[in-house]
């Protein structure tokens, strides 16, 4: 499932600092990295995968700093950078609410965070289709609804400024794998020792040359573009943000359901959600 999400990003590059500091937390294999150091920025990651980091050395052209750390005890010194890349990694980490506290010490005074988090009404779907989803070792622990996510990043002193919803493609092949794994059914890995070994094989199965040149023509394609656009507003993967460093005591526009008044996308369904988390089990 890493062809398409390795062609393109979860982020706008054009709004992180020029020639700014950046730190990306939980790096994977570099291609929001690599995006900033296009920017001109500092950039440096971390991941707690060892082995996905000598993936992104050699993969990055630019000798960019990388290391092995723990999102929620950062190596790095209060407002060391002026903006923070986190997508796709605050549902697998244990301790999120020490991960966002640690984004926000690192972040300088009105540094932003550029983040992703599955979007949670097709991760409810997914979940309830497909046990190798649910259940794949290092998965998802939590799913975010929106107006949780807000309240979590203000308790640690992050404004949310903006939501928007991405990757229509990437959660059609999503589905297609739930559907998959649904159809199995008595097939399926018989406990969570064989699920990782099975995922363990897949992972050091080498990727094909014509799905390498599917993959990069996919991400140039216009016509794949206007398709994530248009499909993001009925089914998408992941939810972005941008989230700001604030002032104490200051207050953001929000809306009374505590989404940002620039939220859009399909947030009509997830307004009204008064959940305080949703479960890893349904």
């Amino acid at each position: 499932m890493t062809e398409l999400s390795a062609a393109k990003l979860s982020i706008r590059p054009g709004r992180l600092p020029a020639g700014g500091r950046v730190l990306d937390v939980g790096c994977g294999d570099g291609r929001h990295l690599a995006a900033a150091a296009a920017r001109g920025c500092r950039a440096t990651g971390i991941d707690y995968d060892a082995a996905a980091l000598r993936e992104a050395r050699r993969r990055l052209s630019a000798p960019l700093d990388v290391l092995v750390a723990d999102a929620a005890h950062l190596p790095f010194r209060d407002r060391a950078f002026d903006a923070v890349i986190c997508t796709e990694t605050l549902e697998h980490l244990p301790d999120d609410a020490g991960a966002m506290r640690e984004i926000a010490r690192v972040l300088t005074a009105g540094g932003e965070l550029h983040g992703a988090v599955p979007s949670h009404f097709t991760e409810l779907v997914y979940f309830a289709l497909s046990r190798g989803y649910r259940d794949a070792p290092g998965g998802h622990v939590r799913i975010y609804a929106p107006r949780v996510l807000v309240r979590r990043l203000a308790a640690a002193g992050l404004a949310v400024r903006s939501f928007d919803y991405v990757h229509f493609v990437d959660s059609l092949l999503w589905l297609r794998f739930c559907l998959t794994d649904l159809a199995r059914g008595s097939r399926r890995p018989r406990s969570d020792f064989e699920a990782a070994v099975l995922v363990a094989v897949a992972l050091e199965r080498p990727v094909p040359m014509w799905r390498r040149r599917l993959r990069a023509a996919l991400g140039r394609s216009r016509f794949i573009a206007a398709l994530e656009v248009a499909g993001a507003l009925v089914w998408p993967k992941s939810l972005t943000f941008v989230a700001r460093k604030s002032a104490v005591g200051r207050k953001d526009s929000l809306s009374r359901t505590g989404i940002p008044r620039s939220v859009r996308g399909p947030q009509a369904r997830v307004q009204a959600d008064r959940s305080e988390d949703l479960p890893l089990r349904l």
